[in-house]
């Protein structure tokens, strides 16, 4: 008798997180937090998660993703791990300093020989490249204007509906743009789906005469 294959059955998930995304999130966590004993009037709704940093379970996660730099994530443990963050009464600086880190070298140390403009078209490129290689798929496109990156249906988006993890995009692109322009731009959210908007949007602010 032929055993025929149980459609139902699940199929594994596709691990395409690079671990570097796991290690800044729990690395961030742990400089976040500071160790301080409990005082009478303190609201520990608020502060216990920020204590979940100096756990031992974090410390042990830390270590492995130190050893397994080349593991890869599934969506549903990265989103696990952000929403860690998320109980955080701090997760918009948590994502923010988290996508900063991750950012780190994405312009290249030779970017600023180039012209102004073309800076510019280079970096786009490689921000593009970069994040697409830590998040094992491509995050948003860049728009019109001098930069403008914008995208729908982001993992962060479908992790936190009050948008908060989207500041991880946020500081990846201001980190980038300030080793790129050597001045100290801005860049902020425009519009987020998580706020009912049609798509994620981030742009640069750049001071007068920068």
């Amino acid at each position: 008798m032929t055993v025929s294959p149980d459609v139902h059955a699940q199929v594994p998930e596709r691990r395409r997180v690079a671990a570097s995304v796991a290690l800044a999130l729990l690395e961030v966590i742990q400089q976040q937090d500071h160790p301080t004993e409990i005082f009478e009037d303190e609201n520990v709704a608020q502060t216990l998660p920020r204590r979940l940093g100096l756990s031992e379970v974090v410390d042990r996660q830390v270590r492995m993703y130190r050893e397994n730099a080349r593991r890869k994530l599934t969506d549903s443990e990265l989103a696990e791990l952000m929403r860690l963050v998320l109980r955080r009464p701090d997760s918009p600086e948590v994502f923010f300093e988290v996508g900063g880190r991750l950012a780190q070298g994405t312009a290249g140390s030779g970017i600023r020989m180039w012209p102004r403009q073309l800076r510019f078209v280079l970096l786009k490129r490689r921000i593009s490249r970069r994040l697409g290689r830590l998040f094992g798929r491509r995050i948003g496109a860049f728009g019109a204007g001098a930069f403008t990156l914008e995208g729908s249906a982001l993992p962060f988006v479908q992790v936190d509906p009050s948008g908060d993890a989207c500041h991880l995009v946020a500081g990846f692109c201001q980190r980038s743009l300030r080793e790129a322009l050597g001045s100290e731009v801005l860049v902020v959210e425009q519009s987020c789906q998580s706020r009912g908007d049609s798509l994620c949007k981030w742009t640069m602010i750049e001071a007068a005469g920068a």
